[in-house]
Formats: structure tokens, sequence, C-alpha cells
């Protein structure tokens, strides 16, 4: 479930700049590479390269078209983290701007539902006091019940019951649910005749649907209970028998079926469901109880010899539990818990997605069952976990800050073998002479064209065949009253007319390709002039870069040792309140179990006591008969 109110918040980043519904949504959105990436290691589940990528390409300015998004995006990254308090400042600013109604009150439900899972009531009551429409009818029941529920958990019983009365229809898949925290709030407000109709139906629901038969269950031994506190066994008896034997909620039934036959006296009855109770595991409270009751049902029988029996079976049970109770908080307080549970567990960058799906097997672990189930130590082992990457991911870059000290060390190395060679390629490279030389081609190519020379645009071979015709001109005409030359003065006017004839037909053409030519030219040089600023600024610079760079990896391991320093601390903060809360739990079972050993043995007691006195009566009796 957490998964999809994941992803839902991640649509709702997408459309909230844009205002669009989901269907109408484009299926190829993404116009910034930046926020392409992003998203690349968030659907990988990898949220904390997400969130490193998103704020460099934040502080980076990549984000032209998706500030908007990328805001909701990094809202949601770090409440993934436990950062409540950036991501409802980040959610605040941007779900109360122009953003779609069903968008924004989405979006704070998912809000709700992860700070009450953080055990944030405040914020999530708060967050659900944003929600300014009705939501569709896949929501809609969820939001009434979380409201109900955080004002359960805060203790506003009558608020609870307001709203769950107030709700007008909550639907097929809801309605079990909803009615039984009705009645529980009425039972815990005293209105037990009140509670005890609601839990009622709850208890009779059809368990067809998948979950109803817990719910059932549940309803029942609640309502159970309820009639034994009214003092009406035999309704209780009859609302605990419809509870599963098997189901996770048999033993307290299989208890309180016994109780409801021992207020009435019946106690040969009520050892039926306690003597089935007994032979369940001792970690389970309703059993421990049953090691009490059953040789109270026997003491109650007169068969005194039976239940000092039991009484001594249960106080060496309970010695035996004691005695494993304390090597489990021994164990605990030396940290072995939090190390078993995530002894398994690949650490890595999973947020709020992440959940312990198997327990290890340790005592320590059958004792917290429920409590490791719970939300709090949950989300607490979450936190721990986050710590626990945030420290391998800081002694990477511990180790990286040292390889990035050997890097420069061998840039620099290359630099100083490499600047003789650039420095003789710099000299070679006559800037001057090399725009002289263009600028000169570009003035002859300017003249030709203002001129039509066609000449000038020859090849060379055919500028010489052109200066040789015209040089012949003058000599065919000195010797023009020679018959034999007039032959050859014919042949140069014909050579000569046709060489200009073809000059002429290519002038255009080949004025083009000078004049392309030309600009390949001018490309080429402001290419090298950039090239050679390029390297020469490169050369100029690199010591002042090198010693930069150095200074700021320098200054960097100190800060990362700082924050190594600081998350050591977090950590152990958090495995001591981790710990403290498992001491607690398991303290609370020892301090249960001290107490019905006490009891026992002061049952055990009066039991021999009982029968001393009967003893000494009996044989008083029979000396006085004697002595008569």
């Amino acid at each position: 479930m957490t998964r999809k109110w994941h992803r839902t918040l991640v649509v709702a980043a997408l459309l909230t700049s844009t205002g669009v519904n989901a269907a109408d949504a484009p299926q190829s959105g993404v116009r910034d590479l930046a926020y392409g990436e992003v998203l690349f290691y968030f659907y990988q589940d990898d949220y904390f390269s997400a969130l490193t990528r998103l704020l460099a390409a934040q502080e980076r300015g990549e984000l032209q078209h998706h500030a908007a998004e990328g805001e909701l995006l990094l809202g949601g990254l770090y409440l993934s983290y436990g950062q409540h308090q950036l991501a409802g400042a980040i959610f605040e600013r941007l779900l109360e701007g122009a953003v779609e109604p069903e968008v924004h009150d989405r979006a704070w439900l998912f809000l709700a539902k992860i700070w009450y899972q953080r055990g944030y009531l405040d914020e999530a009551a708060a967050a659900l006091g944003r929600i300014q429409n009705e939501l569709d009818s896949e929501l809609e029941p969820e939001r009434q019940l979380l409201s109900a529920t955080v004002l359960m958990d805060q203790e506003r019983y009558d608020e609870a019951l307001a709203v769950l009365q107030a709700w007008p229809d909550p639907g097929a898949d809801w309605v079990g649910y909803a009615k039984y925290n009705i009645g529980v709030a009425l039972v815990r407000l005293d209105r037990v005749a009140d509670g005890i109709a609601v839990l009622d139906d709850v208890g009779q629901l059809d368990a067809v649907e998948a979950g109803v038969e817990g719910l059932r269950d549940k309803a029942n031994v609640a309502l159970g209970y309820a009639w034994l506190q009214a003092n009406r066994p035999l309704e209780g008896r009859a609302s605990l028998q419809r509870v599963r034997l098997n189901g996770p909620f048999s033993t307290r039934a299989l208890l309180g079926v016994g109780w409801s036959y021992a207020e009435l006296e019946s106690f040969e009855a009520a050892l039926v469901p306690w003597l089935e109770l007994r032979d369940r595991s001792l970690r389970d409270t309703a059993a421990q109880e049953a090691l009490l009751a059953v040789p109270y049902a026997f003491s109650q029988l007169g068969a005194n010899e039976q239940a000092a029996d039991h009484y001594l079976q249960a106080i060496a049970a309970f010695d035996a539990e004691l005695v494993r109770l304390e090597g489990s908080i021994d164990s605990i307080q030396e940290g072995e818990l939090i190390a078993s549970l995530l002894d398994t567990d690949s650490v890595d960058a999973s947020g709020w997605q992440w959940q312990l799906d198997e327990l290890p097997e340790s005592d320590e672990t059958r004792y917290l069952y429920e409590l490791v189930a719970s939300h709090r130590f949950q989300e607490g082992l979450k936190n721990y976990r986050d710590l626990t990457f945030l420290r391998s991911n800081l002694d990477h870059w511990i180790r990286s800050l040292s390889a990035f000290d050997d890097i420069l060390d061998t840039r620099q190395r290359a630099f100083d073998q490499r600047l003789p060679r650039v420095d003789g390629h710099l000299a070679g490279v006559d800037l001057e002479v090399m725009t002289s030389q263009v600028e000169s081609y570009r003035a002859r190519l300017i003249s030709a064209e203002a001129e039509q020379d066609f000449v000038a645009l020859a090849t060379p071979e055919e500028q010489d065949q052109w200066r040789r015709l015209r040089a012949m001109r003058p000599l065919l005409t000195s010797m023009a009253g020679d018959p034999r030359t007039a032959e050859l003065a014919h042949k140069q006017r014909v050579l000569e007319g046709l060489l200009r004839w073809n000059l002429e037909r290519e002038y255009r053409v080949r004025l083009w390709r000078h004049q392309r030519d030309l600009r390949d030219l001018e490309t080429e040089l402001e290419d090298v002039r950039r090239g050679y600023a390029t390297v020469d600024s490169a050369r100029g610079d690199w010591p002042s870069e090198f010693s930069t760079l150095t200074a700021d990896i320098d200054s960097l391991t100190p800060r990362v040792l700082t924050l190594s320093a600081q998350v050591d601390a977090a950590m152990e903060r958090q495995a001591s309140h981790l710990e403290s809360v498992a001491v607690e739990e398991l303290q609370s079972r020892y301090d249960r179990l001290t107490t019905y050993r006490v009891q026992a043995r002061f049952a055990l007691a009066s039991i021999y006591d009982r029968a001393t006195a009967q003893l000494q009566s009996t044989t008083a009796e029979a000396v006085a008969g004697a002595a008569q």
C-alpha cells in the first residue's frame, strides 16, 4: 500500500503544475534531461540518488520546464526520509496555488497517511483538514476512516464517534471497520450498551471477503469482554464462542469463555477452555493467565491437591519464562536485536517503501512480534536503516576523497609532462600570419568579383596558358607581313578565344567555390583561435585550478568526517530509543509474570495453610476421640 501512495504522490507531482487530469496527461512529458535522470532513479526506488540529483539539478538551474514538479517530488522524497517539516512546507506552498482540486485533495490525503504511519498525529490531522472536497468512491472511505482513527489515537473519542456516525455511506469494504471503531469508541466512553450493540453487528458479519474474518474475531473478543465487564457472562460467552479456534484472537477468546463459566461458578466447564489454553505458548499473555486460572478453578472445586500441583507448575513455568526474559533484555541492551532485524537486509536507498517483512528466529523477536509489527517500531527501525545507509554513503565518500587526491596528483604529473609539448605546439602557431593570409585571400577574391576578373579564378595551368597566348599577340603582330605567320595568328586568336570562353563560363561556379572555401577558412581560423585561447587559458589556469580543487577536497574531508560523527550519534540515539522501547515492552511482561508468580505463591501458601488447618483440625478431633 505504501508503494501505491508514493506512486500517486508522484502522479500528483507530474500533474500539479499543468493542471490536467491523469487521463489527459501526455505519455511523454519530460522536457529537461536532468529531470528525466531524477525520474530514472526514482522509478527504480533509489530515492537517495533521485534526491541528490534533484537537489543538484535545482542548484544548477537545470529544471526550466519542471520546476513545480521537481519541488513537489522533492517534498515527497523529503517525506520519504522522515523530513516531514521540510516536506510539509513544500506541499503547503505548492498545493495552495493554482492546483487541480482533485490533485490537491488526493495529495493531502496521502500526506496524512504517511504522517500517521510515522506517528505524527497532529500533522496528519492538519493534512486531513486541508482536504476541501469529497474524494472519489475509492478514497473517500479511506479519508473518513483515517480521520476517525487519528482522533481516536488522540483520545478524542467523541469527535471520532461524530465523524463515523456522520458518514452517510461507508461502503461495503469499510462498513465493518467503521462499525468496529464506533463500538470501541462507545465502550471507551463508558457507553457500554451502545457499544455492545454496534460490536455485535460486526461480530456477526458474513466472512466471505478476505480480511473480514479477522475483524469479526476482533469484534467478538471486544464484545465478549464488554459483556463480562457488564456482569453478563452468558452474553459474553456467546460472543466469544463465535471466535475461530485457530485465529489470532483465539487465546483471548478461550480465556474469556473460561471466565464466563467461572462467573456462573461452573468451574468444571471453565477448566475446558483454560486447560486448552494452558498448553499454548507461554509467550501469550492469555496463556500466562490460564496458568493461574486452572489451579484457581481446581481450588474452587475443592481439589486442593490438584490446585497445588498446577500452582507449582505455574511457578516453575513463570520462573523459566522470567529467566528467558532476562536473557532477552540483556541481549537487547547489548544491541543484538537491531543487528538481528537488519542482518539479512541489504541496506539501500529505498526510503519509505521499505518494510521488515520477515522476523529472524530469536526469543526477542518472538516476544516482540506485535511491537515489531507496529507502525511505531517499524518507522523507528526504518529511520535507523536510513541512517545506516547514510553512514555507508559517507564512508564511500571518505574513501573517494582520498582517491580524488590521487587523481589530482596524477593529473598534475601529466600536466608537467605535457607542458613542454604544449608550449612547442603553441609556439608553432602564428595566428597573425594565418589571419594575414586569409585577409589577403579575401581581398583578392573581392577584387576578382568586383572586376569580373575570370583569369584570377583560373587554375595555375590555365593562367600560364593565358599569359603565353597573350604574349604571342605582339610578336605575331610585328610579323604580320610574313605569309607564314597568318596561320599562326589565326590559331592564336582561336585558342585565346576558346580559353577565354571556358574561363568566363566557369567564372560563376569558381567564384561560388572560392567564396565557400573562404567561409570554411574563416571558420577554421576561428576554431584555431578558440582552441589556441582554450589551451593557452588552460595552461595558465591549471595551477590555480589545481590549488582550488586540492583546497576543496581538503575542506570536504573534515566536513564528511563531521557528518559521519553526527550520523553515528544519531544512530546511537535511534538504536537506544528502539532498544528502550523493546526493553520497556519486555520489562512489562517481566513485571506481569513477576506479579503472576507472587499470586501463584500466595495462592499456593493459602492452599497449604488451609490444608494444614484442616489437618490440625482432623488431628485434634482424632486425639479428642481417642481420649474419650
